[in-house]
C-alpha cells in the first residue's frame, strides 16, 4: 500500500497540472469564437460561461486520457532516471506490480468517462444549441464561425473555412437531411442572403374561412463552383455545378426550443439505440463514438510502459515526443473510421476493430516489457527523438 501511494502521489500533480494547462487552453480558444456571436448581449460573459460548462463533457473525454497517459509517462520515466526503477526491479517487484495502483484508477476513470460520454455529452449538446439557437433567433441574423459545423437550422448543417472584406465564404460545406435523404453541397465560395416572402394562408374560426398574408423568412445560398452529392454507397449521385442557390427557412424571431431527437449528437442512449435499430448509419456512428471515446484511456495505459522505457542518457524527451505522437495518430485514427461509417463506407464494427488492435498491441508490448524483451526500436527510438530534439535547440540557441 506504501508503494501504490507513492505511485500516485508522483502521477497526481502532473495530471492535475496538465489537465488544467489543457482544458485552459482549449477553453480559451471556445470563448474567443463564442465572444463574437454573444458579444451583443447585455450578459455575454454569463452566456459564454454557460455555454463553456456545456461543453466541458466533451473536452474531458479528450483531456482526461491524454493527462493521464502522459503523467503515467512523467511517473514512469522519473523514476527510471533517478534509478528507483532499477532498485525496485532488483528487489523482484515486476512492473505490473509497480503500477498496481493505476489499473484500479484506469477503471475508475474508464467508467467515468464512460458515463460522461453516454449522458452527460448529449444533454450538454442539446443545452448548448437550444442556448445558441435562442441567441440567433432574438438577433434576427445568421452567422457563422470560420471552421466550425453551425447547426442553428432545423436538418441543415453548414461548415465554412473563412469569410473575405466582401462577406463571401470560402470553402463551404452544406449538408441537407431535412427529407431524410443525405444531400451534401461542397462549393468554393458562396453568399448567405435572407429573404422574406409572403404567402397566403387559411385560417377557420367560428365556421368561417379566412385567408391571411404570412411573411416567412428564408436563408439563400448563392453557391459558386462545387459538387453537390446525394445518396450513399452505389446509389450516390453527384452533380458538378458553376451556380447552384438552396433555400433554408429560419427562425422569425420566435424561438422554437430542440428536442433531443432532433439529431443524434443530441439524443438520450435509449432514443439513440433505438435509431441503431432503425438501420441509421449517422446513429450507429455515434453510438460507436460514444462507447470507444472512454476506451481510449484504456489503450493508452497499456503504451505508457513501453513507450517509456528508453536509455536514461535520452532523458524525458524523446518518450514525451514519442507519446503525443501516439495521441495524434490513435485520435485521428478513430476521427476518420466515425467520418467513414457515418458516410456508410466502413461498418459500424469497424470502429471496435482499429480500437481493439491498439489494445492487443498495447498489451502485448506491456507483457515483453515485463519480460525485459521489449523490441529495441522502442528504447532506440526514444534516443533517436531526444537527440534530434536536442539538435533542434541547439541550432534555435544558436540564432537567438
Amino acid at each position: 500500500m506504501t508503494l501504490d501511494r507513492y505511485m500516485l502521489r508522483l502521477w497526481l500533480g502532473p495530471f492535475a497540472g496538465g489537465l488544467i494547462l489543457v482544458l485552459g487552453v482549449l477553453l480559451l480558444g471556445r470563448t474567443l469564437k463564442l465572444l463574437g456571436t454573444v458579444s451583443d448581449s447585455g450578459q455575454a460573459w454569463m452566456l459564454i460561461a454557460e455555454l463553456l460548462t456545456l461543453t466541458m463533457p466533451y473536452f474531458l473525454l479528450l483531456t482526461v486520457p491524454m493527462a493521464f497517459f502522459l503523467s503515467m509517462q512523467n511517473t514512469i520515466t522519473s523514476l527510471q532516471q533517478s534509478s528507483e526503477m532499477d532498485v525496485m526491479r532488483a528487489a523482484g517487484l515486476s512492473y505490473t506490480r509497480m503500477f498496481r495502483s493505476f489499473f484500479v484508477l484506469v477503471l475508475l476513470l474508464w467508467g467515468s468517462l464512460t458515463y460522461t460520454s453516454m449522458v452527460l455529452l448529449p444533454e450538454g449538446q442539446l443545452g448548448f444549441n437550444n442556448i445558441l439557437s435562442k441567441i440567433y433567433a432574438l438577433k434576427g441574423v445568421i452567422t457563422f464561425s470560420p471552421q466550425r459545423f453551425t447547426q442553428g437550422f432545423d436538418g441543415v448543417t453548414v461548415y465554412v473555412d473563412g469569410e473575405d472584406d466582401q462577406g463571401v465564404y470560402h470553402g463551404v460545406i452544406l449538408e441537407d437531411h431535412r427529407d431524410g435523404i443525405s444531400v451534401i453541397y461542397t462549393a468554393q465560395s458562396a453568399r448567405f442572403d435572407l429573404t422574406s416572402s409572403t404567402g397566403a394562408s387559411n385560417n377557420t374560426s367560428n365556421g368561417q374561412a379566412n385567408q391571411m398574408n404570412v411573411v416567412s423568412n428564408s436563408l439563400e445560398l448563392n453557391m459558386n463552383h462545387g459538387v453537390r452529392l446525394e445518396g450513399q454507397g452505389a446509389d450516390q449521385r453527384m452533380l458538378a455545378f458553376d451556380r447552384y442557390k438552396v433555400a433554408i427557412p429560419v427562425s422569425d424571431g420566435n424561438w422554437k426550443e430542440r428536442q433531443s431527437s432532433d439529431h443524434v449528437t443530441m439524443m438520450t442512449p435509449g432514443e439513440l439505440w433505438q435509431a441503431v435499430q432503425d438501420d441509421a448509419a449517422g446513429a450507429l456512428a455515434e453510438w460507436n463514438r460514444r462507447m470507444l471515446l472512454p476506451t481510449t484511456v484504456l489503450v493508452l495505459f497499456f503504451f505508457a510502459l513501453p513507450l517509456s522505457l528508453t536509455q536514461k542518457r535520452s532523458g524525458k524527451a524523446g518518450s514525451m515526443i514519442a507519446g503525443i505522437a501516439l495521441l495524434v495518430t490513435i485520435y485521428n485514427l478513430q476521427l476518420l473510421f466515425h467520418r467513414q461509417v457515418n458516410q456508410g463506407a466502413f461498418p459500424g464494427w469497424s470502429m471496435w476493430l482499429e480500437q481493439a488492435v491498439l489494445l492487443v498491441f498495447g498489451l502485448f508490448l506491456w507483457r515483453r516489457a515485463e519480460a525485459d524483451r521489449l523490441p529495441k526500436v522502442f528504447s532506440q527510438a526514444g534516443e533517436w527523438i531526444s537527440l534530434l530534439h536536442q539538435l533542434i535547440m541547439h541550432k534555435l540557441a544558436r540564432r537567438t
